[in-house]
């Protein structure tokens, strides 16, 4: 007689089904940081590069004269680049938030008790930030509140605790930071705008890597500052690999844009394609310091825990944040360069009489000019440009 097999012996578990797609990006992803480090040393190494090529032209002239020169850019990187960067870096660093959920079904009492005195500690600090202005007293009443709160934490069950804190969290403590957030929003909005008109103005693919690397080291010092605290190191150590990234992305699309600013010249007009490209490479890098410049803020706020759900979060935020406001920056930018365009249209025809045609001669006269110096100095092939017709 057979015996019956047993359905439990002979099922293997099932393996859990995962998204192939979902697995190819996240292994992309962790190679893309890994390539990011190595990108970042490649900067430097051409930046160090350019440095000793003009060292090398001043130097062939007199000794005393490359170190001069050597002088003054290590005085004005330092300047620029370090005393930012130290301002960084001395902002004291705020707790690493508790990861806890406080709406979760029966949280365990240590992390909620932890989360606690967390707020209770990042009150006492909040109280003492200049940038807090009119919200102070709210602040210092919040501070009592929660000391309140901890003071009554024993004899409340851990749901109602977790319940309560929430609560404080939304309710007090979220429209105390409000100001902050807002001086800090428009600070990003600003800051997007000027890296963008100055890299559309410059003309150089080194000078506005060089801009981005200035105006982002500054723009995380300040809202370091005024958050009054900056992450962990490792948090802060990953705001400053975004800003080496961003200043990559800033040199290597430098060359895409003039392309792109040629070709649409040839098919609008060469005043178009002298305007296109600058355009197109100033509002290139102003989305990527308004990207920056949120995540750096989530960061430097620091009321929530960072894991990957949180980083995942944040970024897809700060995107989101980058699609609404990327019309008004780019209007901004584009007032801007039509301004400076404009009036040298204005001031061309009224010199030759021919407005069209001495604009074009004027907005070309930079990019030529720096093109001379490029193929002379820094050792670059320098773009075709069509002959000048008369």
């Amino acid at each position: 007689m057979d015996t019956p097999i047993s359905n439990t012996a002979q099922i293997a578990p099932e393996e859990p089904v995962t998204w192939e797609i979902a697995e190819q990006w996240r292994t992309a992803w962790r190679s893309i940081r890994w390539i990011a480090g190595g990108l970042i040393a490649v900067l430097f190494l051409m930046a160090f590069g350019q440095i000793y090529l003009f060292y090398q032209m001043f130097a062939d002239i007199h000794a005393a004269l490359g170190a001069a020169f050597l002088l003054a850019a290590a005085g004005l990187f330092g300047w620029l680049i370090g005393v930012p960067l130290w301002r960084f870096f001395q902002a004291p660093a705020i707790a690493v938030p508790p990861d806890v959920d406080l709406k979760a079904k029966a949280p365990s009492r240590p992390a909620v008790l932890a989360r606690l005195q967390y707020d209770e500690n990042y009150l006492k600090r909040l109280v003492n930030n200049p940038a807090l202005g009119d919200k102070k007293p709210d602040a210092l009443q919040a501070l009592e509140e929660i000391r309140s709160l901890k003071r009554s934490a024993k004899e409340k069950e851990i749901d109602a605790l977790a319940g309560a804190l929430s609560d404080f969290e939304r309710d007090r403590m979220a429209p105390v930071l409000s100001d902050i957030d807002k001086r800090v929003d428009a600070y990003i909005h600003r800051e997007s705008v000027a890296v963008g008109a100055a890299t559309a103005v410059s003309m150089n693919g080194s000078i506005d890597a060089f801009i981005v690397l200035w105006r982002n080291v500054n723009m995380i010092a300040r809202i370091s500052h005024l958050y009054y605290g900056r992450p962990s190191l490792r948090l802060s150590m990953m705001i400053v690999r975004d800003v080496a990234v961003a200043v990559i992305l800033s040199r290597a699309l430098d060359d895409v844009t003039d392309a792109a600013g040629d070709a649409l010249g040839g098919m609008v007009s060469r005043l178009g394609g002298m305007i296109v490209g600058p355009v197109m490479d100033g509002s290139v890098n102003a989305l990527m310091t308004l990207k920056l410049g949120y995540v750096a803020k989530q960061r430097c706020r620091s009321f929530d825990v960072w894991n990957e759900a949180r980083a995942a979060r944040v970024t897809k935020d700060a995107f989101e944040q980058v699609r609404r406001e990327s019309a008004s920056v780019i209007n901004d930018l584009a007032k801007i360069c039509g301004g400076v365009a404009g009036s040298a249209a204005d001031a061309a025809g009224a010199a030759a009489g021919v407005a069209a045609d001495a604009a074009g001669k004027v907005l070309a006269a930079p990019k030529s000019a720096w093109a001379l110096v490029q193929s002379t100095f820094a050792r670059k092939t320098p773009a075709s440009s069509e002959p000048a017709t008369d």
